[in-house]
């Protein structure tokens, strides 16, 4: 009898562990971007993952593949949002506009819940309108979501017009400028994101990859501090609110970036980490 039991329980299939992320890329045609920008940010998504995240060693999460939606009324991403989300894998996003998000929204801003969403970017997305365009995101999720709340890191005071920051503060969006988010005043930070967090049931994170990267000529600007960043990412994530992670950029240069890759690398740390 003893030999028996030990056969059938050998025999009985072992549970799979469900994976603590989930990674995919994402290119969305969103007004006004034209035919050809859609183009060449869907052949930069198109293979990321086989250099930023597909050859991790003992890899524990899993991998989404690459989605193209070309039709406001493609419901693929949010059907896979859902059933991620439904498996408590956290949702990690590589796309090329902040607008992907609005296909999470409905998932994740629940009644009597406070959403909270921490971008890591130097600019508002508070363009005035509802129709579906690129810039117009949170001016959307604020204005379609009553308990939507923003945390901006790492605003820049030059690329922002005093229109803009009077509208953000009307709508009740906290920030830190690019230069309170140095490594100096990485305390403050991290208290004024834990006061933030503690008010929130559920978090979204979006970083702008454009942020992150040093660029030349024309569109020459500051950079954030990578650490700085990871530090801001870790913490929410360790918090146990955050529901979805979008990095957000439509070039190589961004996509393939070490910062990028960087990133990647510390959620797949952070992946394994919740295994043991």
């Amino acid at each position: 009898m003893l030999s028996l039991f030990k056969r059938s329980r050998l025999s009985r299939p072992s549970t799979a562990a469900i994976p603590a992320f989930t990674f995919c890329t994402v290119c969305e045609q969103v007004k006004p971007m034209s035919p050809v920008e859609f183009e060449f940010a869907q052949q930069s998504l198109e293979f990321a993952s086989d250099w930023l995240y597909q050859r991790q060693v003992n890899a524990t999460y899993a991998d989404a593949g690459h989605l193209v939606l070309r039709d406001p009324a493609d419901s693929r991403f949010r059907d896979l949002l859902s059933h991620h989300l439904a498996m408590n894998s956290l949702p990690v996003v590589l796309g090329n506009c902040h607008e992907l998000l609005l296909n999470a929204l409905p998932l994740l801003a629940l009644d009597n819940e406070e959403l909270g969403i921490i971008h890591i970017g130097h600019q508002f997305e508070l363009k005035q309108t509802l129709d579906r365009q690129l810039g117009s995101v949170y001016h959307f999720a604020l204005s379609r979501y009553q308990q939507t709340h923003l945390f901006y890191f790492g605003i820049d005071p030059e690329r922002v017009d005093s229109q803009t920051w009077e509208y953000a503060e009307d709508l009740g969006c906290n920030w830190l400028t690019e230069a309170e988010c140095s490594f100096r005043h990485r305390t403050q930070v991290k208290n004024q994101l834990d006061h933030y967090i503690e008010h929130c049931d559920q978090l979204v994170v979006s970083v702008d990859l454009a942020s992150l990267v040093p660029s030349h000529g024309l569109d020459e600007h500051k950079i954030l501090d990578s650490q700085m960043v990871l530090r801001v990412l870790r913490q929410a994530i360790m918090s146990g609110k955050v529901k979805m992670i979008q990095l957000i950029g439509a070039k190589d240069k961004l996509i393939y970036s070490k910062q990028t890759k960087t990133m990647i690398d510390e959620l797949a740390h952070l992946s394994r980490e919740s295994f043991y």
